[in-house]
Protein backbone atom coordinates (compact mmCIF):
# COMPACT_ATOMS: atom_id res chain seq x y z
CA UNK A 1 0.00 0.00 0.00
CA UNK A 2 1.26 3.03 -1.02
CA UNK A 3 0.27 6.96 1.16
CA UNK A 4 0.67 9.84 -0.16
CA UNK A 5 0.61 13.09 2.36
CA UNK A 6 2.34 16.36 2.57
CA UNK A 7 5.30 17.83 4.94
CA UNK A 8 2.59 19.53 7.53
CA UNK A 9 -0.98 20.97 5.70
CA UNK A 10 -0.77 24.60 7.37
CA UNK A 11 1.35 27.01 5.58
CA UNK A 12 -0.31 30.63 4.53
CA UNK A 13 0.81 30.70 1.37
CA UNK A 14 -1.21 27.99 0.07
CA UNK A 15 -4.42 29.91 0.81
CA UNK A 16 -5.69 31.15 -2.42
CA UNK A 17 -3.63 28.55 -4.41
CA UNK A 18 -4.54 25.25 -2.59
CA UNK A 19 -7.01 26.68 0.20
CA UNK A 20 -9.83 29.12 -0.15
CA UNK A 21 -9.14 32.22 0.50
CA UNK A 22 -11.91 32.44 3.34
CA UNK A 23 -10.76 29.28 4.85
CA UNK A 24 -10.01 29.53 8.72
CA UNK A 25 -6.78 28.32 10.26
CA UNK A 26 -9.13 25.82 12.29
CA UNK A 27 -10.71 24.67 8.90
CA UNK A 28 -7.35 23.78 7.28
CA UNK A 29 -6.95 20.37 8.51
CA UNK A 30 -10.50 18.79 7.93
CA UNK A 31 -10.26 20.66 4.43
CA UNK A 32 -6.94 18.77 3.86
CA UNK A 33 -8.62 15.52 4.18
CA UNK A 34 -11.62 15.60 3.05
CA UNK A 35 -11.28 18.64 0.10
CA UNK A 36 -7.82 17.47 -1.05
CA UNK A 37 -8.17 13.91 -0.17
CA UNK A 38 -4.65 13.43 2.02
CA UNK A 39 -4.85 10.93 4.45
CA UNK A 40 -1.27 11.50 5.68
CA UNK A 41 0.98 14.38 6.52
CA UNK A 42 4.18 14.44 8.82
CA UNK A 43 4.58 15.83 11.88
CA UNK A 44 8.39 17.13 11.58
CA UNK A 45 9.07 18.31 14.96
CA UNK A 46 11.76 15.54 15.53
CA UNK A 47 13.50 17.95 13.31
CA UNK A 48 13.54 20.53 15.92
CA UNK A 49 14.05 18.37 19.11
CA UNK A 50 13.23 14.93 19.95
CA UNK A 51 9.57 14.88 21.61
CA UNK A 52 9.09 13.52 25.48
CA UNK A 53 7.40 9.84 26.19
CA UNK A 54 4.15 11.51 26.69
CA UNK A 55 4.05 13.29 23.16
CA UNK A 56 4.83 9.99 21.77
Amino acid sequence: MIKIGTSGFFFPDWVGKIYPNDIKKGEMLQYYEQKLGFKITEINSTYYTIPPPKVI
